[in-house]
């Protein structure tokens, strides 16, 4: 109805059918109304908003056309291929795979870098389905969702505003901007553009914010070098669940309305996966408060660790933010942290509340604690990864600390990270045989033992955040 394209001789053509001007059908983003012209290899047809790219013309050749309607598997015999070839339908198998996901992924990526013509528009919903498949943490596909997509459609910057599940509030969750200078104070989005996205419930493209009346009072596009905007909603069957926010800035050839409709249809597709891993976050933060509720409980038969294992677990945050260690290994110490002295369950309590010094057998009786520990996690499927934390804490960088004598690299990492925490705390902690010692001297005494009882490249990062961990020392 529209236009059409056929084998004409020795060439393929293009001829436009409808005399359509408010859509007309193009090539090159030439206009041919009501005409006929020749198509080559990589010419770009477009008819009203759907746009195509021819990638394999032969001329000479007889059309290869796809049979689009599926055979039954019951005719998927001699006979019923004979019908399928007399039917006047030619059917032409190019090439054939039957490789896993991730080598497919692969390939299609490598590709793209030798196929300048395949839209990187596509190949981001392909990836973000697999990043759905593949990572299970929100803050890690929020962030491969932002990167795929600005490399896309070219963005300058991307961010994720989700809304509350309970309140509908609108939050940042997550932001990229690549191409601008870190260190430059800038709003990341329009939140003017966002909650009118959200409540009408339609993605909505600003190509000029300058010439949106809606805008003139707002700061974040002016103060945020934004030129052109797109707010794309991102929806389930189900609900609204937020915004993928995209903008160009000022030097920058906005954004266009097919750049539009790839960004709504990439939010489409990545919006049941960030909604799933928001279900999934929702879980461990109940499995967060359920651990809690069980470290605090082991404190209680230790009287002298008061807060210990809070603490412990935010110092071992910082300093696994500092270490950029991934999604996955900061849950780890989260969930691992708190529960590294759950094993003191099973120690008698004359041992664990004795106000002076340990005997050598009593003491030997306390460091079965990380093992009781470690047996303990072995029996919950859940915790099963948390076990390196709570049978190695005790371990030292030279190989003397116990249970296994482990040392340098032999020691997981998140174990050396709670190791050099937990001693800090300790060190600053209150205890029966002897006062809290100074922050001071603590992190010098952690300097001392650097490449002996700890990971020196932990220490050194303890030291970098220094300044961090004695605010949160602070009481609030």
């Amino acid at each position: 109805m529209h236009a059409e394209i056929r084998h004409h001789g020795a060439r393929w053509v293009v001829r436009d059918l409808a005399h359509n001007i408010l859509y007309p059908t193009l090539i090159n983003d030439r206009v041919i109304n009501g005409k006929e012209e020749t198509l080559a290899a990589d010419d770009v047809v477009q008819f009203g908003k759907l746009q195509m790219r021819a990638i394999d013309m032969k001329a000479g050749e007889q059309p290869a056309l796809l049979n689009r309607t599926p055979v039954p598997a019951a005719l998927q015999d001699d006979d019923a291929k004979q019908r399928i070839a007399t039917s006047g339908v030619h059917v032409t198998v190019k090439a054939r795979t039957q490789q896993s996901w991730d080598k497919a992924l692969e390939v299609v990526t490598l590709e793209s870098a030798n196929r300048p013509q395949q839209e990187p528009a596509m190949l981001a919903l392909v990836r973000a389905n697999h990043h759905m498949t593949h990572i299970s943490h929100l803050e890690e596909l929020l962030q491969s969702i932002l990167a795929d997509t600005i490399a896309a459609l070219n963005a300058q910057r991307g961010s994720i505003i989700l809304a509350d599940p309970i309140t509908g509030e609108l939050s940042l969750r997550a932001t990229l901007a690549p191409k601008l200078n870190p260190a430059t104070p800038m709003k990341s989005f329009s939140r003017t553009l966002a909650a009118r996205c959200f409540e009408r419930g339609e993605s909505l493209l600003s190509e000029d914010v300058n010439a949106d009346a809606g805008l003139l009072l707002a700061r974040s596009g002016r103060h945020g070098a934004m030129n052109s905007i797109i707010t794309a909603l991102l929806r389930t069957p189900r609900r609204r669940i937020g915004i993928l926010h995209l903008d160009r800035g000022m030097m920058d050839d906005p954004f266009s309305e097919n750049d539009l409709y790839y960004a709504d249809a990439i939010a489409a597709s990545v919006a049941v996966g960030i909604e799933t891993a928001q279900l999934v976050e929702q879980q461990r933060d109940q499995f967060i408060q359920t651990v809690s509720t069980l470290a605090r409980a082991v404190e209680m038969r230790d009287q002298y660790t008061g807060d210990h294992t809070r603490r412990v677990t935010e110092f071992s945050l910082a300093l696994a933010d500092e270490l950029k260690l991934t999604p996955n290994e900061k849950y780890q110490i989260q969930i691992g942290t708190p529960l590294h002295d759950i094993g003191k369950i099973g120690i008698d309590d004359a041992i664990l509340r004795k106000p002076g010094k340990l005997t050598h057998g009593e003491f030997e009786h306390m460091k079965t604690h990380t093992t009781k520990g470690a047996t303990m996690l072995d029996t919950m499927m859940h915790l099963v990864p948390m076990i390196p934390i709570v049978r190695h804490h005790h371990e030292r960088w030279d190989g003397t600390g116990y249970p296994d004598r482990l040392s340098h690299e032999q020691i997981p990492l998140i174990a050396r990270i709670v190791s050099v925490t937990d001693a800090f705390d300790a060190m600053t902690s209150d205890r029966h045989y002897r006062p809290a010692m100074a922050a001071d001297q603590a992190f010098l005494e952690l300097i001392g033992k650097a490449g002996t009882h700890f990971d020196p490249g932990c220490v050194f990062a303890f030291m970098k955040i220094r300044q961090k961990i004695e605010t949160m020392m602070k009481p609030a």
